[in-house]
């Protein structure tokens, strides 16, 4: 555990009282819901000690992904899954990292907090040289402050770190330079190079204390729109058509949709916050991306249901909707899809 842990400060929150999702005391969501509270934790844990779980990490797959292609891509649009939520994807001859977590812990110490089942993909140090980093919210399986602290270290400089409003301190304590840290609002875009990166709305909440900090940091997902593609994650969320429509309406022609499958049951405490495999179709179904990826998934026990589960829990809604598996795929964890400019892709297993 790093001892800056204990020296964070809380987020700064800036309202505008303009904006509709920025409350009294913290950001809310454009569709409120109830937030989880501390007896609905405790019912969660009581529960969750009657259950057993296997996981079946035989049925999770991996393919070596062919690191010396990402390394010496320059032109071609492609997305490499890492685990989880993190994923390496490169538009315009730049690399961006999504929500990387290379720790072993989801959790503000290491000893301690939900463990890492399936290794990265690739080792941190292996990565191409990383030119931006995109952090969707501050929750530990998505913001990890060691993972940060070494990428600002990597040879050739820090990255550019695109976050949302109220999240930027956090990188600053990593040691991320002020002006290597940008904060977006939603809707906001930053241009860097040839990628412009668009802050979309999502369903969810924020917190990384125990008390404190409820909601003073934004939470949100990325588009990513570069060298005639654009990739878009929705982050952690839950499911309301309104909002969906909204976001497709605005992004327009999407390549490739990186939607979460895991960390949804039971559904009474996370349905709100987190979509199900089902609920992932029906934002595919709105959205009409060329692709979609499964992530989200087979990485971490976050919640009750088995680790292998969401990818069969998927299969079961696309044939229910006559969706094609190819349509909506499940990416082994290493898998790099590779894309074409403006025309879908193919699936392929790290080489170019």
């Amino acid at each position: 555990m790093s001892l800056n842990l204990l020296r964070w400060p809380l987020p700064r929150y800036r309202r505008d009282p303009s904006r509709v999702h920025h409350g009294e005391t913290g950001y809310r969501n454009l569709y409120p819901f109830k937030q989880p509270r501390l007896i609905d934790l405790l019912r969660w844990n009581w529960e969750r000690r009657r259950l057993k779980v296997e996981h079946r990490l035989q049925d999770i797959r991996r393919v070596e992904p062919d690191v010396a292609a990402l390394a010496a891509n320059r032109g071609r649009p492609s997305y490499t899954w890492i685990g989880h939520a993190s994923g390496l994807i490169q538009l315009a001859g730049m690399n961006l990292l999504l929500d990387p977590v290379w720790s072993q812990r989801a959790s503000p110490m290491q000893w301690a907090g939900p463990k890492r089942l399936s290794p990265p993909a690739i080792a941190l140090d292996d990565l191409p040289h990383i030119d931006a980093v995109m952090v969707t919210h501050n929750h530990y399986d998505h913001l990890d402050f060691l993972t940060l602290q070494r990428l600002v270290r990597q040879s050739g400089g820090s990255p550019l770190f695109v976050v949302p409003l109220g999240v930027g301190r956090t990188l600053a304590c990593a040691g991320a330079p002020a002006d290597r840290i940008v904060e977006l609002d939603w809707w906001q875009r930053h241009r860097h190079g040839e990628v412009e990166m668009t802050l979309t709305p999502a369903q969810h909440w924020s917190k990384r204390w125990a008390w404190g900090d409820r909601n003073r940091a934004l939470w949100g997902g990325f588009a990513a729109k570069g060298g005639g593609a654009q990739l878009w994650y929705p982050g952690d969320t839950g499911y309301h058509p309104e909002l969906f429509a909204r976001i497709a309406e605005h992004l327009g022609k999407v390549d490739v949709a990186l939607l979460p499958i895991g960390a949804y049951r039971p559904r009474w405490f996370l349905q709100a916050q987190h979509i199900d495999p089902a609920e992932a179709v029906e934002i595919y179904r709105i959205l009409r991306p060329r692709r979609a990826l499964a992530v989200h998934w087979g990485t971490f026990v976050l919640t009750d249901e088995p680790l292998h589960q969401p990818p069969l829990d998927l299969a079961d809604a696309l044939s229910r909707h006559g969706i094609a598996p190819a349509d909506f795929s499940v990416p082994a964890i290493g898998e790099t899809l590779w894309l074409d400019a403006g025309a879908g892709g193919e699936r392929g297993d790290g080489s170019n």
